[in-house]
């Protein structure tokens, strides 16, 4: 006779899987309220330094500090994280950013927003790093694709929301008071689970260099995408002020759902596609679908319908903000299986890179031409990207057969986010890889 489990053992499998993605979701509605508070902080800054009289030079170097502060929480948080556990550093580390966003209230001086910045950039990375490996080691290996995409589209849905949600209050002390109120909430729902915090074991790391050796094409992707998408993040309000001066807060948040709609769209093709043929030609193309629109946004921005000109930013999204996921692909593709996890935490690395360098460039050329100078920097990066991307295809051939990785989405927020992706290996390692990076580009000289 065949067994048959009780009612009572189903009832209580069901209890077990229940519960298991109940904490997984917790730890997800942290980090989509953290996208969302993130995303309205880059409407508030930019707008209340614009009000201010601050130029466009002097907003890409507050956006530089951010990106700086994040790229340095991402490498150096998880120190913090390894000495007192995940849920004190989610709370330690979300504190700090409410303070320093309550503190941007004294007033608006570039300098000083931009010292905040940087703290709440770093302790933005940090909250991503303590919730990403989280998820990580509370997915079970099987479903990590199917939780990846959904942590991604949540998060998306979070960050278009959080412009909304301070349109109200973007021109005085209520907006960053709604941001404080944003941060504060994220603690809410990782401290209310019960799920086992991580352990940390140990990692191989895999610097930079290496990857600008074996996978070059990725590497300079992911330059561009950092450059091009972090600009884009915090100096698009200056654009959609000279747009519609009327309602700027407003038509922030709907150029802002415009961007990210059109990367949740774009991406999934993208990864479909880029299965099946050459990863770098994906990528060119959507740098060219990229440069295309950001033509078009620079050229009609002074005379142009708003729905024209949401529809082209969801022209933008699609091309220019879908592409990194293909490039971490690309790169993994060129590593060996166990060095996955490595290549995407260098990966990301380059990007935060980019992302520095970036918006100090974004934000002279604004300062030359005016607002639409953000997507004529735009265009001229995606160009020149997608111009490289041609030329590796002529110079190496790609990646065929059992050799190529299977695309899987991916976003840049956290080194640890390669540890949900189903691509890494199957334990949680992220933290050692960090702690060791220093000491990887010493001794990585191959």
């Amino acid at each position: 006779m065949p067994y048959s489990a009780s009612p009572e053992s189903q009832k209580a499998g069901w209890r077990d899987a229940f519960g298991q993605y109940r904490n997984v979701l917790a730890i997800v509605l942290s980090l989509t309220l953290l996208q969302g508070a993130a995303a309205a902080l880059s409407v508030m800054i930019a707008l209340g330094l614009q009000a201010a009289g601050t130029s466009n030079a002097a907003l890409g170097l507050v956006a530089a500090f951010y990106a700086g502060g994040f790229l340095t929480g991402a490498i150096l948080s998880p120190i913090q994280i390894a000495r007192i556990g995940h849920i004190r550093s989610f709370s330690f580390f979300a504190a700090i950013a409410i303070v320093a966003s309550l503190s941007l209230t004294i007033g608006p001086s570039v300098f000083f927003w931009a010292i905040v910045q940087a703290v709440i950039g770093a302790s933005t990375a940090a909250l991503f790093t303590a919730g990403e490996s989280w998820i990580a080691d509370a997915s079970p290996p099987e479903k990590r694709g199917a939780i990846l995409g959904f942590y991604h589209v949540v998060a998306k849905l979070g960050a278009i929301g959080g412009p909304f949600a301070v349109m109200a209050g973007a021109n005085g002390m209520m907006g960053f008071l709604m941001v404080a109120a944003l941060f504060a909430v994220t603690i809410m729902p990782i401290t209310a689970t019960r799920q086992i915090q991580p352990d940390i074991h140990a990692a191989s790391p895999f610097g930079p260099r290496k990857i600008l050796k074996y996978a070059p094409a990725a590497a300079f992707a992911a330059f561009c995408a950092g450059a091009v998408n972090n600009s884009v993040a915090q100096l698009y309000p200056i654009f959609a002020q000279a747009v519609s001066p009327e309602s700027a807060a407003a038509f922030s948040a709907r150029f802002n759902g415009a961007l990210l709609a059109g990367a949740m769209l774009g991406l999934w093709p993208a990864g479909y596609i880029s299965d099946r043929v050459d990863r770098r030609l994906v990528i060119a193309a959507a740098g060219i679908i990229g440069a295309v629109a950001a033509v078009a946004l620079t050229a009609f921005s002074t005379f142009a319908a708003e729905p024209l000109i949401l529809a082209l930013a969801f022209l933008f999204g699609m091309g220019a903000l879908s592409y990194y996921a293909v490039a971490v692909a690309h790169a993994a593709d060129r590593a060996k299986p166990e060095q996955a996890t490595s290549m995407m935490a260098g990966i990301l690395i380059i990007w935060g890179i980019g992302s520095i360098v970036g918006p100090l460039i974004a934000g002279v050329s604004m300062s030359a031409i005016g607002p639409g100078g953000l997507f004529a920097f735009s265009a001229l990066a995606l160009a020149i990207m997608a111009a490289l991307m041609f030329t590796r295809m002529v110079r190496t051939p790609e990646v065929t057969g059992e050799e190529k990785e299977p695309f899987n989405a991916t976003q840049a927020t956290s080194l640890a986010i390669s540890e949900i992706d189903p691509r890494g290996e199957a334990t949680n390692e992220q933290f050692d890889l960090f702690l060791a990076w220093m000491a990887s580009q010493e001794t990585d000289t191959e």
